[in-house]
């Protein structure tokens, strides 16, 4: 009895030790990579990203664009200027009898003059302006917000995949481990005559196979890196490393719900397109209004002719006033205007409401995805404990001939069922709990 169990003690030791083999060769293959966290991840990608420069400029247009002369506050200045010079045959007789009659007259005009036209009244449009490219600006910050979330939530939805992929990996890795210490046995019972050549070559096929399944596993992860590569901006074949793990933050729904209701991207987008369209009616009201504008100006005048009745005429003044205008009547367009506008105010009203139901809608769908998957994640721990003690004592039995081939698989595969359960259960909790996060306008907290 004693024997057993140093036999059985030398067995763990030695898929141990292979695990640790494993993990050794990693950890030596990360020195030539590069080590790149999550943080490195979502800044290269802010930094790169072509659709984050796009909307950044966009926002940067809209912010030269709120200006007090763009709203229309400020006078206009205008210089004029003008110099004509011309060549003319001249007959002219005149009452008294007197006759010119010159061939190649010539004759120059020179004008000059600066005039300043401000609109002191405009029905309080300007300030309607002002206000409407004030939203405008925050509509636009917002939309850069959004799609600078948008890029970051596939960063990171990439980056944890590609943990995931790396957790099966290891998996699959612990099931070779197995699968090797099976053919060990086989050939070992072979030797001594306890088990027949076609089980010692089917333990040799199925380590085979898993082997192909890992290879298979090792392609997967390099796409998902090269997944990652092409969101940073860089050049796909660039190879690295992750060495985060994947770690579920407590949330609650009642203050999913509550921060969303203030912070939610989409809600904000929509609250400032209602306040625009608010504004736009009243700009429609304000072409109701009469339009007083004030005008200021200083001008030269100069003109020479060698024939008429002024060889010079100069003047130089200054001029001012004060005009109005008032629409009377344009084909009751201002009325049509006024009730587009009102239409528009009530749409957008209708919009808010039904964004607001739709995120509520996504909240408690993802949230009832991550109650669900933190449930399976205790569950399958405690699966996983069970399963892992279980194939420690098949790969026993089976080596005192108590256990056929089939079963030991089958209790291997239980093994790497459960571990791949375990992981996929940590990665549907992270991608709800990311998405809970962005609903709620807290995945930049």
């Amino acid at each position: 009895m004693p024997k057993t169990k140093n036999k059985k003690f030398v067995f763990k030791a030695m898929r141990k030790i292979f695990i640790l083999l494993l993990s050794f060769a990693s950890l030596l293959n990360l020195h030539a990579q590069e080590l790149l966290t999550l943080e490195e991840a979502i800044n290269l990608a802010l930094k790169n990203n072509h659709d984050i420069k796009i909307s950044n400029n966009a926002f940067e247009i809209a912010l030269n664009n709120f200006s007090l002369g763009n709203a229309g506050f400020l006078p206009t200045v205008d210089l004029n200027s003008g110099y004509s010079k011309s060549s003319n045959n001249t007959r002219q007789e005149y009452f008294d009898g007197r006759s010119i009659n010159r061939t190649g007259a010539i004759s120059s005009s020179l004008n000059l003059g600066v005039t300043l036209n401000w609109t002191i009244f405009d029905g309080f449009s300007s300030i309607i302006n002002y206000n409407k490219l004030k939203e405008t600006k925050n509509l636009v910050e917002i939309t850069s917000i959004v799609t600078s979330e948008e890029i970051i939530t596939s960063v990171m939805f990439a980056y944890y995949d590609i943990l995931r992929q790396k957790e099966i990996l290891k998996a699959l890795k612990e099931g070779i481990a197995i699968s090797e210490q099976r053919v060990k046995i086989a050939e070992e019972k072979y030797k001594v005559g306890t088990a027949s050549k076609t089980e010692l070559l089917q333990a040799k096929a199925d380590l085979n196979a898993d082997r192909n399944t890992l290879l298979r596993q090792e392609i997967e992860l390099k796409n998902a890196k090269v997944n990652l590569n092409l969101l940073l901006g860089r050049d796909p074949n660039i190879d690295f490393d992750v060495v985060d793990t994947i770690k579920i933050k407590k949330l609650s729904v009642d203050d999913l719900l509550s921060k969303a209701n203030q912070n939610n991207r989409l809600i904000s987008i929509s609250q400032r397109n209602r306040e625009i369209a608010k504004l736009n009616l009243s700009n429609t009201r304000a072409k109701l209004f009469p339009r007083v504008n004030f005008f200021i100006g200083y001008n030269f005048t100069r003109s020479k002719s060698q024939a008429g009745f002024i060889a010079s005429n100069q003047n130089l003044g200054l001029n001012y006033g004060l005009s109005f205008s008032f629409n009377l009547f344009n084909g009751f367009n201002s009325l049509r205007e006024y009730e587009n506008s009102r239409i528009e105010v009530l749409n957008s009203e209708i919009k808010l409401e039904q964004i607001k139901n739709a995120v509520k809608a996504q909240i408690l769908k993802f949230y009832e995805s991550y109650s669900t998957s933190l449930k399976l994640i205790e569950f399958e721990k405690e699966n996983l404990e069970i399963a892992r003690e279980n194939v420690d004592i098949a790969i026993e039995r089976y080596r005192l001939g108590a256990l056929t081939p089939l079963e030991l698989r089958e209790a291997q595969k239980t093994y790497i069922d459960a571990e791949s359960r375990l992981i996929s259960a940590l990665y549907q909790a992270k991608i709800a709990e990311i998405n809970l996060l962005k609903l709620s306008g807290e995945l930049f907290e």
